[in-house]
């Protein structure tokens, strides 16, 4: 008998130093799924690198019994990848199969930049060494040439070994410890302790307001000193300006005026130390609608008096919170040649959170996508120019989303999903539906197909006049407007 082999078999992962590194998640559209829960922030991309292992020998293969498993020869180099910082991990990603590994930031013991050009090599690439507790010696190599200029190679080495160092010094992965034993020692925990019963609950709920009250109103009040203090310092800057050519105090304002900026910084950092617990009240209510949503779609078969009351409540929430702003939104400076590519993953990881496409109908006009993606970024906001090249690469990075453009020069985001076919049968049976209404006028106009689809009138008419050149419908213009009616003579040729 001939061996068979099973038609399902899965693909064997290559075995290199990225796939022996820590597991990493990536979103559907290749993003890093940051750990918002611990306070994670991404800070840097680069670009063209490569990661390689010093030690001898393999390493050992990682036990995961999601994987189907490695393969056999050993590979000590993993080229193509992109490099990003966060402040908790670094985590190198190959885009192009969709594989992903991070290093924590507390088993590196050190990083130095070494390589860059010398005598022998004028051009030799610039690395970071990494002493690890779990990996031992690992390279990352910045790679020049190519559409990446040489030079840029090492302000990308450089400027990722100081987030690097800043991340290590800062540690911010022991916020949660630290919050903890801060929340540990709150008021509303040790008082409420001492009550039992609703007596106990209730003064727990009046404490915790009042604490969140003091604390955004500690938060906000930090940037109206931070405000404040830089009025003064452009004060003292244009009277510095105004006496620097005459008399012998120059000297001493300028020194003051260097410890004013110092003062000035310390005052931010002081800022964001008593900002990081807002955000994480900010973060609490959001993991509560997530856990209230879960709830809701798993028990949808029970019948709840309060449903409809909770749902209004969780919508305004979730506007308030969208308002605040998006925590991870990196700018062009922190992404360099990655920017467009990591804007156009984020613009469809946005458009398909909550199903925001599907429930405009698998299309929406670039002014919708470019002021409610900018309403929840709140701050760093994007340009037009740099959505319509994020567009211009969706159908290069293969993320289910592309830009169409129709005949009248409206420009949407389109699902690749989306069939026109389907729109213009759906259409017709609206056209149809209307007919067998007793109304003296039939048919259906924009206004009619924008309140039924719940999609804006400017794509309802660019979808009533698809239908209409792919024979599904037929209009009858009058002086009262527009309205289209359904195509008899295509239902007479189906016969």
């Amino acid at each position: 008998m001939k061996a068979t082999t099973p038609k399902n078999k899965k693909q064997l992962r290559r075995w290199s130093p990225l796939t022996c590194l820590g597991k990493t998640s990536l979103s559907p559209s290749g993003l890093i799924q940051l750990e918002s829960d611990a306070g994670e922030v991404e800070t840097l991309v680069c670009t063209s690198c490569e990661l390689r292992y010093e030690g001898s020998g393999p390493l050992p293969k990682p036990v995961d019994s999601s994987a189907a498993g490695f393969t056999d020869f050993w590979i000590a180099i993993d080229v193509n990848l992109s490099c990003h910082i966060t402040t908790h991990r670094i985590v190198l990603v190959d885009e192009m199969e969709a594989i992903a590994g991070s290093i924590p930031h507390p088993l590196v013991q050190t990083a130095e930049g070494i390589g860059g050009p010398s005598f022998r090599s004028p051009k030799g690439s610039y690395k970071i060494e990494l002493n690890t507790l779990a990996w031992g010696e690992l390279l990352i190599v910045f790679r020049g040439g190519g559409r990446q200029p040489y030079s840029q190679s090492g302000k990308d080495r450089d400027a990722a070994l100081n987030a690097i160092h800043r991340a290590m010094k800062r540690k911010a992965w022991k916020d949660r410890e630290r919050q903890a034993e801060k929340e540990a020692s709150r008021p509303s925990k040790t008082i409420a302790a001492r009550r039992v019963g609703v007596d106990a609950i209730m003064t727990k709920n009046k404490l915790l307001l009042r604490e969140n009250a003091n604390l955004a109103e500690t938060a906000f009040g930090g940037v109206d000193a931070i405000v404040t203090k830089n009025k003064l310092l452009l004060r003292e800057n244009a009277n510095l300006a105004e006496t620097a050519f005459g008399g012998n105090n120059n000297n001493a304002k300028s020194v003051g005026l260097v410890s004013k900026k110092k003062g000035n910084q310390e005052s931010i950092d002081a800022f964001m130390r008593e900002a990081t617990p807002l955000l994480k009240v900010i973060q609490k209510y959001t993991s509560t609608i997530e856990r209230e949503r879960k709830a809701a779609a798993l028990s949808n078969n029970k019948v709840h008096d309060n449903s409809s009351k909770q749902h209004n409540d969780t919508d305004k929430l979730v506007a308030m919170l969208e308002n605040m702003g998006m925590t991870s939104a990196l700018s062009e400076k922190q992404s360099g040649s990655m920017y467009h590519k990591q804007l156009a993953r984020q613009i469809v990881d946005f458009l398909r959170r909550n199903e925001r496409l599907d429930k405009a109908g698998g299309m929406m006009t670039l002014t919708d996508v470019y002021c409610l993606f900018n309403r929840a970024r709140g701050t760093n906001m994007i340009s037009p120019d740099d959505l319509l090249k994020a567009l211009d690469l969706m159908k290069e990075l293969r993320l289910g989303m592309s830009r169409r453009s129709f005949k009248s020069g409206v420009l949407v985001i389109q699902d690749d999903a989306f069939d026109d076919a389907a729109m213009a049968k759906k259409l017709a049976n609206l056209a149809s539906s209307s007919m067998k209404q007793k109304t003296d006028v039939g048919g259906i106009t924009v206004i009619d197909v924008s309140k039924t689809l719940k999609i804006p009138a400017l794509l309802a008419n660019e979808q009533l006049q698809s239908a209409e050149q792919m024979g599904w419908l037929c209009r009858d213009s009058t002086i009262e407007g527009i309205r289209y009616f359904p195509n008899l003579f295509q239902d007479a040729a189906s016969f």
